[in-house]
């Protein structure tokens, strides 16, 4: 006998849900991969097997933003098996964190699962990678793309503060330190190492923007302003990672002249 598929009636489809008639299921995880295990039992006499699952929730939505009817699940069972087999619901990922009750049916019957939708915090930004060619001016412009592809409202504040390191490695600033320091001892040697490094710290970079509430699968472009410390010297490489959530920027400065050293003091945005 072949198998057949989940196109005939739930009265001729042999393949059901099993379990208890208190049962309940359980999906758990983010929005787009709720996993959960579904009992399924195979009454009849022919291999069968189900493509997907139906489902009745009034309150969400699926991956296409459409109202969630069935999902996909794939089980293949022989004549009187029986087996617990996982599956996922991908759902719209803006679903809100939260508890969700919905029906699940298949073959002749039909059961109540909880969906627990857990947060996610996904932020995206772009360019992920700046160069600042810094002359005179202490502040410049750069305008970035905000994308918040989570489900949870992300506030993005006005104001960050970032250490901002010279470029040099940790075996050039050792050997830049030893060859500084006294050689009359052990001691003084590694208190040049230790002097040589703590300075490779170079200030505090200051970086603004509007503050403003992402809501999720809201984009926006921001201009984004990066304050030097005056303490970069000219004809130097620095640079700095920023983080904001999950989403990292690579920040390179390069000096052509001494921070500060013009009256003209607006922000640049080459």
């Amino acid at each position: 006998m072949g198998a057949t598929d989940n196109t005939r009636s739930a009265q001729q489809q042999a393949i059901h849900l099993a379990g208890p008639e208190d049962s309940r299921l359980f999906f758990s995880g983010p929005p787009r991969a709720l996993t959960g295990t579904i009992p399924l039992v195979n009454s009849g006499a022919d291999k069968q097997k189900i493509r997907s699952v139906a489902v009745s929730a009034s309150d969400l939505m699926g991956a296409a933003g459409l109202p969630l009817r069935e999902f996909s699940f794939y089980a293949r069972l022989g004549p009187g098996e029986q087996a617990n087999i996982s599956g996922k619901m991908m759902l719209d990922r803006r679903t809100p964190p939260g508890n969700y009750d919905v029906r699940i049916t298949v073959g002749s019957r039909t059961l109540p699962a909880t969906v627990y939708v857990t947060e996610v915090v996904d932020l995206r930004m772009q360019p992920r990678q700046i160069t600042i060619l810094a002359g005179s001016p202490s502040s410049y412009t750069r305008k970035f793309i905000f994308e918040n592809l989570g489900n949870v409202d992300l506030p993005i504040g006005a104001q960050c503060e970032v250490p901002l390191f010279e470029s040099f490695d940790l075996v050039s600033s050792m050997v830049m330190g030893l060859h500084k320091a006294e050689k009359a001892s052990a001691e003084s040697m590694v208190k040049g190492f230790l002097r040589e490094w703590s300075e490779l710290q170079a200030g505090i970079l200051v970086i603004k923007r509007d503050a403003k509430i992402l809501r999720p699968g809201q984009k926006v472009a921001i201009d984004v302003e990066f304050q030097l410390p005056p303490e970069l010297k000219p004809i130097r490489r620095y640079h700095t990672n920023l983080q904001l959530y999950n989403a990292p920027v690579s920040v390179d400065i390069y000096t052509t002249a001494k921070v500060g050293s013009s009256r003209n003091r607006k922000s640049h945005s080459k």
